[in-house]
């Protein structure tokens, strides 16, 4: 579950301009330790372990991994996150009954009602699936956070509840979905953060932000890095231009993107149609004149000079 668009006002637009990053294109900059390993995929489908070993960081839904495929994932070094709502519940089958911590506001874009976070019955409720998914993964992905930040009730329980998130789940890694007013008020709880919707949304179509919406998440790229936090982007896109715009503008950034469909259901990413991933041994022999690049993104690799990359 993710947040369709940041929240700013602003007009329908083309899609903008952003001037071509120095760098390639590319999903970000690699890890130390982790040269050729990508940064972070988000993918609520199952299986497809081989293609998600290809990740330093993955987050999945914990109910589609059991602990063998969690294992499997480990023993290759890659850190496996379970999502984990904090705001919201899925809207049961009868709407006019919605369970009992619901507040009663629907979101029909996810299907899902806010929920009352200060209520001790969601609280017992989120320890129950911290405790119980705590000894399988490496941590989790904290969704659904900006909701609380409407009413002042909501948004002094859900610091609280972030906070005792920590302590149960003890040293694990703790990645927020935005937040970042949250966060502000929890330095040393949350290891990283998810810019979602950085550059590109699916809402209420596939697109590019206009500009004042790029300044909006420009505005919480900063904010993330002066709380010092690991920082990560997520891009949505249905075509291999959209795709393109969202690599570069986060390597414009500085920082790594997952660019995939709105269901989150690719494990590589979006990956343009005429394109198929490369296969890593003929990859690593493949040698590229002078004044070539290599073009990376989820799952594709091809080369070519960097002022052409835009036309394709």
């Amino acid at each position: 579950m993710m947040v369709p668009s940041p929240r700013v006002s602003s007009p329908r637009a083309s899609s903008p301009r952003v001037s071509s990053p120095t760098a390639p294109e590319d999903i970000g900059p690699l890890e130390h330790g982790q040269r050729g390993r990508r940064a972070l995929a988000v993918y609520y489908g199952q299986g497809a372990l081989p293609t998600l070993a290809r990740y330093r960081r993955v987050v999945v839904q914990p109910g589609h991994f059991p602990p063998e495929k969690v294992a499997w994932l480990q023993g290759r070094g890659v850190q496996v996150l379970a999502y984990l709502s904090l705001g919201e519940v899925p809207a049961p089958d009868d709407q006019a009954h919605p369970v009992s911590w619901a507040v009663g506001e629907h979101r029909p874009e996810w299907g899902t009602y806010l929920v009352d976070v200060a209520r001790p019955d969601w609280r017992d409720h989120i320890q129950t699936q911290v405790l119980h998914h705590k000894s399988v993964f490496d941590g989790f992905f904290l969704d659904t956070l900006d909701g609380a930040g409407r009413d002042p009730r909501q948004f002094r329980a859900m610091l609280k509840l972030m906070r005792l998130v920590r302590r149960w789940s003890g040293p694990g890694y703790l990645l927020a979905n935005r937040g970042l007013g949250l966060l502000e008020r929890l330095r040393g709880t949350i290891n990283g953060v998810l810019i979602e919707a950085c550059s590109t949304t699916w809402a209420p179509e596939y697109r590019a932000y206009s500009r004042q919406e790029l300044d909006y998440t420009e505005r919480l790229v900063r904010q993330a890095r002066r709380l010092k936090l690991e920082l990560y982007a997520l891009d949505y896109a249905d075509s291999p231009r959209l795709r393109r715009f969202a690599l570069r503008r986060a390597a414009a950034l500085g920082l790594p993107t997952f660019v995939t469909s709105r269901d989150l259901s690719l494990p590589g990413g979006y990956v343009a149609p005429n394109l198929k991933p490369p296969d890593p041994a003929v990859s690593a022999l493949r040698s590229r004149p002078p004044g070539q690049v290599q073009v990376e993104g989820n799952g594709e690799l091809g080369s070519g000079p960097l002022s052409t990359l835009g036309s394709r």
